[in-house]
């Protein structure tokens, strides 16, 4: 067994000891010290520590949420590339470069399936660049890769090729994109990128919306940054007062929440920025409430059966 199957053996058994590998069968919360710091990259290069992988996947009842917050360094720079799944970053510290502008603190993308996007990398001036990142299905529903077979294949891969760059420079002179390469090696085919539905990414600027508070939580206030396709993502911040309380319920989509700012108190413990939460659809989540306050970033998509989502439900 090599040394990275080693790494993924107990990262498997810890994730599964914590209900974040499957199978999954009501909510799960997970705070920063319970999740993976393993600094992992299919594109290569610039992780420095701090990051986490939380991750939720249960293949049985098709849940597949890659959840990391990412620190990158100065020499972080992704080539120009696309991916058949959606993708959503929140950036709470530092600056990346997108090409056309620089993202920083507040600011939050959505890029769609198949939208090509890059060359990025941590702006001029940032000893170091933080992003909340989610990954998952898009709206054509393709299979999201587990993040254990995708280091699998990067560790097989890394074998009969070099990584550089965000490509695999083979022997015999090809390049390929990492991604598409890692695809074609765990299926034996090349990517299949549904139709495109967006021309570009889309950027959200947090701090240039407002709070908006909604009349059945007293204490909380939402902001609303993006509602993409009728099975989303629903994104949006969520801010509670102290002592506010966001009651038990239970929807009929997902979400995944991250505590940005602040802490929360979930089934009498407590936990801090940065944890992550998965609610699965149709099951009933308990309540939330902050004794100081707290921001939440929260990404709400539907459930296999595909109905649309509400535009605010919490």
């Amino acid at each position: 067994m090599s040394k990275a199957e080693n790494i993924v053996t107990e990262i498997e058994k810890k994730k599964e000891s914590q209900g974040m590998t499957g199978p999954i069968d009501g909510p799960i919360i997970i705070s920063e010290d319970e999740a993976s710091g393993r600094n992992y990259t299919h594109r290569g290069g610039g992780r420095l520590p701090g990051g986490r992988r939380y991750g939720f996947f249960d293949k049985t009842k098709g849940i597949g949420f890659s959840a990391t917050m990412s620190v990158y360094s100065r020499e972080r720079n992704n080539p120009r590339h696309k991916h058949d799944f959606d993708q959503v970053r929140f950036f709470p510290k530092g600056g990346e470069n997108y090409g056309r502008e620089v993202l920083g603190p507040g600011d939050c993308i959505y890029i769609p399936e198949n939208c090509p996007y890059g060359p990025t990398f941590t702006a001029e001036g940032c000893d170091e660049n933080v992003r909340i990142n989610l990954q998952f299905p898009g709206p054509s529903r393709r299979e999201y890769l587990h993040s254990y077979d995708i280091m699998r294949a990067t560790d097989e891969l890394s074998k009969i090729a070099k990584l550089e760059n965000g490509y695999y420079r083979f022997p015999n002179g090809k390049n390929k994109d990492s991604y598409e390469a890692i695809v074609e090696h765990l299926t034996g085919k090349p990517v299949d990128y549904p139709p495109k539905r967006y021309s570009n990414y889309v950027v959200m600027h947090s701090n240039n919306h407002n709070w908006v508070h909604l009349e059945d939580r007293p204490g909380v206030s939402v902001k609303h940054l993006g509602y993409f396709n009728d099975v989303g993502p629903n994104i949006k911040l969520l801010k509670l007062d102290p002592g506010a309380i966001v009651p038990m319920n239970q929807v009929g989509f997902q979400q995944v929440r991250f505590v940005l700012e602040g802490a929360i108190v979930y089934e009498g413990r407590k936990y801090d920025a940065v944890s992550s939460m998965y609610f699965p659809a149709n099951q009933t989540y308990p309540a939330i409430a902050s004794e100081s306050g707290a921001v939440l970033f929260i990404v709400q998509i539907a459930w296999t059966d595909k109905k649309p989502l509400p535009f605010c439900v919490i």
